[in-house]
């Protein structure tokens, strides 16, 4: 029988999982409201996006990135995060100021760590070309 040792890391990232899925699942509820009904057909899509204005576009499009990012919580894993990648930076940037001031305290937390364990400076704080590798 072998136990497990639960980390500072694995607790934090338990701790933060549901309340940041549901910034996220709030987030794109609203803007699933303020959009027009998106088809299931692929060609009833494409006329959908091409009858939206650019700005219904830009929501539409991340409507589809916070559902992605929502999949990702709970199991599903998204295109372009890893697997392994139980709460992606991206989560918690499209969360952040979605949150309580609880919630927000532990994903800076959440970050600090991060950023202890890249051995460097803040993630938050790298330009996209300073960004740790993502394998």
């Amino acid at each position: 029988m072998t136990a497990t040792v639960e980390t500072a890391s694995d607790s934090l990232t338990s701790a933060l999982r549901l309340p940041v899925w549901k910034a996220l699942a709030d987030r794109a509820e609203a803007l699933r409201r303020a959009l027009p009904a998106r088809p299931d057909d692929a060609a009833e899509r494409w006329h959908w996006w091409q009858g939206m204005t650019s700005e219904q576009q830009r929501r539409a499009a991340l409507l589809e990135h916070l559902d992605a990012l929502c999949g990702h919580l709970t199991g599903r894993s998204a295109l372009g995060y890893p697997a392994h990648d139980p709460l992606p930076l991206a989560a918690l940037e499209e969360a952040d100021g979605f949150t309580s001031e609880p919630v927000a305290e532990l994903i800076a937390a959440y970050r600090t760590g991060l950023r202890d364990s890249e051995g460097g400076q803040p993630l938050d704080a790298l330009q996209p070309s300073q960004m740790p590798a993502r394998v």
